[in-house]
């Protein structure tokens, strides 16, 4: 027996009813509220079910869905039968307590597999090694990538809140995901943390969705995660470290190798740490750009004698991606060089050699991190510091910016050479921010003259800011020296 009426409560009931006392009729109502919905009980069974063209849909039985929740559903089934789409893993997730939302997360995800679609932790591999690692072509010729930013797409990769969607399958992604990775990413790793993770997947995603749609699933995706908004604005560093800040936090830094409550050996700075600080420091450029510093990059001018050297650095390790030839003074040769500071016994073919062995056994070059955590320790700030009370040392020696950075040394550079000498452009020739250069990759010393000598490198003007700032640099280690190890000695005592 077959009813066409617009279905109520009571026809719902009935049909329950009817399957509980087992009745040997077919009997099925259809709705006409809603095209293609029916009530079909034969035996112990009642169902909803869902006519549409050809295909017949069962919705479940008719105790677990209201006459509205199955109207409800069959716009949703409806939609994916005319997008091919099979709907009996959205209703077994529905009937499984999904929901719709979540149950159309299930269909979304089946059909991703099916396909072999990225997820998200597939997206951040094949952005890192096919976009990343290969470099940028720039006017015809292919950049080598940057190592901070190769460095930071790994972090992010490992880091907690991407871990947990990284086996999302990118059709799953959206705002509210993109919102929730980032506002986690704040939370546990801060501001700086949470906009560069947001901005590495979100270029990430326009990089698949413009150059690998079918394979990540993008196809007909509009760029949503465009609107998704980095909420932290970096704060503006205004740091000055003085020149005797940093001629103190040097003696400071050579003095306390081994700080009070670390008797390891292990624990100890190493000399290679304590010579990066001074390079760093003496040549004004950015960390990263020295710590790669290999020793064939580092030779002496032959052509000015008097022991002055070049330090050549390749553009991969420029912000500017120029080559880029700084003079050293003959004072500062000595430190940055090694037969003052720290020399280099491991035969590595670094000028900063890490202190352990990578897996494959071989020496890679030491991180930049460890400067930072040097001048962590002076500041009392590391685990060990805290365990046994240091006092902020900087701030004890009279240093006034005791929080001072590796890259405020380049804001000290910059305005002391400025006032020492008349040429303005000088500060700026050394630390490249403006000129022209040649696209190369590390050269031999030959090559490194001839680099250094052409018109675009300025070598005299960058003497004139160089040798001023080096001897200052130098004069106030030496001067702060026999203070600085006073207040050792005295820290000593007292943890004694």
């Amino acid at each position: 027996m077959s009813f066409r009426k617009a279905l109520r409560r009571a026809d719902r009931g009935e049909a329950i009813k009817l399957a509980e006392a087992g009745t040997t009729k077919f009997q099925e109502w259809s709705d006409t509220d809603e095209p293609g919905l029916k009530i079909r009980v034969r035996g112990h069974s009642a169902k909803w079910i869902l006519k549409f063209k050809s295909s017949t849909v069962t919705l479940g039985p008719v105790n677990r869905w209201s006459v509205e929740q199955a109207r409800d559903m069959c716009s949703h089934v409806r939609a994916m039968l005319k997008s091919s789409i099979d709907p009996k893993p959205w209703i077994d997730a529905r009937l499984a307590g999904a929901t719709a939302e979540g149950a159309a997360d299930v269909v979304l995800r089946r059909k991703g597999k099916q396909n072999n679609e990225w997820t998200a932790g597939k997206l951040m591999e094949r952005y890192r090694d096919d976009h990343i690692k290969v470099g940028r072509v720039v006017r015809g010729k292919r950049n080598a990538p940057s190592a901070k930013t190769l460095k930071d797409v790994e972090s992010a990769q490992l880091q907690e809140p991407f871990v947990k969607i990284s086996n999302l399958m990118l059709r799953e992604l959206d705002e509210s995901e993109l919102e929730n990775y980032r506002n986690k990413l704040a939370e546990l790793h801060g501001g700086s943390a949470s906009r560069k993770g947001l901005a590495y997947l979100k270029a990430a995603l326009s990089w698949a969705r413009k150059h690998h749609p079918a394979e990540a699933g993008l196809v007909g995706v509009s760029q949503w995660w465009r609107d998704v908004a980095n909420l932290h604005t970096e704060k503006t560093k205004d740091r000055l470290p003085s020149v005797e800040d940093l001629g103190m936090s040097i003696a400071l830094a050579i003095s306390a190798r081994r700080l009070p409550g670390r008797s390891d050996k292990t624990q100890e700075t190493s000399n290679t740490t304590i010579r990066a600080l001074w390079t760093i420091v003496l040549t004004a450029q950015r960390r990263e750009a020295i710590m790669t510093t290999e020793t064939a990059e580092l030779i002496e001018d032959e052509r000015e004698g008097g022991g002055w050297g070049l330090l050549y650095r390749p553009p991969h390790v420029m912000k500017s991606r120029r080559e880029h030839v700084l003079p050293s003074p003959p004072r500062a040769m000595k430190f940055i060089a090694g037969t003052q500071a720290a020399p280099n016994p491991t035969g590595s073919q670094w000028l900063f050699p890490a202190t352990r062995k990578n897996k494959d056994g071989d020496i890679n070059h030491m991180d930049g991190s460890s400067v930072n955590k040097l001048l962590d320790r002076l500041r009392g700030k590391d685990e060990k510091s805290q365990e046994y009370s240091m006092p902020n040392i900087l701030t004890r020696a009279g240093v006034q910016e005791p929080d001072w950075s590796p890259h405020d040394a380049r804001n000290t550079f910059a305005t002391m050479v400025e006032d020492w000498t008349t040429r303005g452009d000088a500060a700026s020739a050394v630390l490249d921010h403006e000129g022209s250069g040649n696209q190369g990759v590390s050269r031999g010393a030959a090559a490194i003259t001839r680099v250094a000598y052409s018109q675009s490198q300025r070598l005299p003007l960058k003497r004139i800011a160089m040798e001023p700032w080096c001897d200052a640099i130098i004069d106030a280690v030496e001067a702060a020296l026999p203070s600085a190890e006073q207040i050792i000695i005295s820290l000593s005592a007292r943890n004694t």
